[in-house]
């Protein structure tokens, strides 16, 4: 070692150089909080945007999520999984949609049912709850308006109770007849069956982030369009064609539930009547593709004596087929198609209530 010097570990750096690796560092560092903090940013301008921008659109895949956001609840039966919160108002695909006390898209009820009263309560998914419609262009509330106006021999007043829960299927349908709707007493149970009636249960997740934003929620939407514009989803002919297959659980489940509900409704002193509800993209002439799945559910019940009626004959051939529909891209049944529904079921009871009171047997 020389005079005057001092020697420094083979590993160490000098001093000089360790300052601008640290400032190096600190930069990167302060680069990192600059980006997230603009990402937030950005987020919560395209949140708010898209909050303004759908606050009342009619965009399907949106909508839907709102009324589950805001109008659905889970429930511990895990055959119902979820339903309507009670005292809920939303504006969802253009009008506004109120849930009674009762859980219900309708007025208030006595459970009580009143003397003279005909009592209908209407079973269903988002097509009987009136997806894009008011209340009042419902098929429930047109078919009632049309037996008050043309009563029944025997009653002063009919009760048409619309039970629609968005995405039921009958499993849940029947569950809600079996555990809460027989409390309203109703005389008639008209379960209206959709083409994807037979799916498995879904279950209601709540998360705090989807059920919050409207950002998470449009890109999961949009990024399933994708998927779908892509053929990386299967086409809407062949999904519902393959729910009717007779090793899939769902439709195992569906055909038992509409055994159940025969066997329920007797029980409770009511009758049931199967509405088949097409779905509506295909129905003028007789290029109907679902035509063998609509067999097998009138098979199915016909096994336990419950009468069914084929919607698609009073709605086919009244014009184009999205003539009938909410909006051009969604085919939920608009007013015209749900007067035209009820213009069937009005003749139905007409035809099957005899003078006692109760319906007479087939259809």
């Amino acid at each position: 070692m020389k005079s005057g010097t001092v020697d420094m570990p083979a590993h160490a750096e000098p001093q000089s150089q360790r300052r601008p690796r640290a400032d190096q560092e600190n930069s990167i560092l302060l680069n990192l909080v600059v980006l997230v903090i603009t990402i937030l940013i950005c987020c919560s301008g395209m949140e708010l945007a898209l909050r303004v921008v759908f606050a009342k659109s009619r965009d399907f895949s949106m909508e839907m999520w709102k009324y589950a956001t805001q109008l659905k609840q889970p429930v511990a039966n895990p055959s119902l999984s979820f339903a309507h919160t009670p005292n809920r108002s939303a504006f969802l695909m253009g009008v506004p949609v109120s849930i009674n006390s009762q859980g219900l898209r309708d007025r208030e009820y006595a459970q009580q049912k009143p003397p003279h009263t005909y009592r209908i309560m209407m079973l269903g998914d988002s097509t009987t709850f009136g997806w894009g419609v008011r209340l009042e262009d419902t098929a429930a509330k047109f078919l009632e308006r049309k037996l008050n106006a043309n009563l029944p021999p025997g009653y002063d007043k009919v009760e048409v109770i619309d039970a629609g829960v968005g995405n039921y299927d009958t499993v849940q349908e029947v569950t809600y007849y079996e555990t809460r709707g027989r409390d309203f007493h109703p005389d008639l149970v008209v379960l209206v069956f959709f083409i994807n009636d037979p799916e498995p249960v879904p279950l209601e997740k709540k998360g705090f982030l989807i059920d919050r934003s409207y950002l998470i929620a449009f890109a999961t939407n949009r990024f399933d369009g994708v998927l779908r514009h892509f053929g990386m989803r299967p086409d809407w002919k062949h999904y519902y064609s393959s729910l009717y297959d007779d090793d899939k659980p769902g439709f195992r489940a569906c055909k038992q539930a509409l055994s159940n509900l025969a066997n329920s409704t007797r029980s409770n002193g009511a009758d049931v009547l199967v509405a088949l509800l097409p779905e509506l993209h295909q129905i003028n002439g007789e290029t109907y593709p679902f035509k063998a799945a609509h067999q097998k559910i009138k098979n199915v019940v016909a096994a336990d004596n419950i009468p069914a009626v084929e919607l698609i004959e009073g709605l086919k051939d009244h014009g184009p087929e999205n003539t009938l529909w909410v909006t051009t891209l969604d085919d939920h049944p608009n007013a015209k198609a749900n007067n035209l529904i009820s213009d069937q079921l009005q003749q139905w009871v007409l035809a099957n209530l005899s003078k006692s009171g109760r319906p007479k047997t087939g259809s």
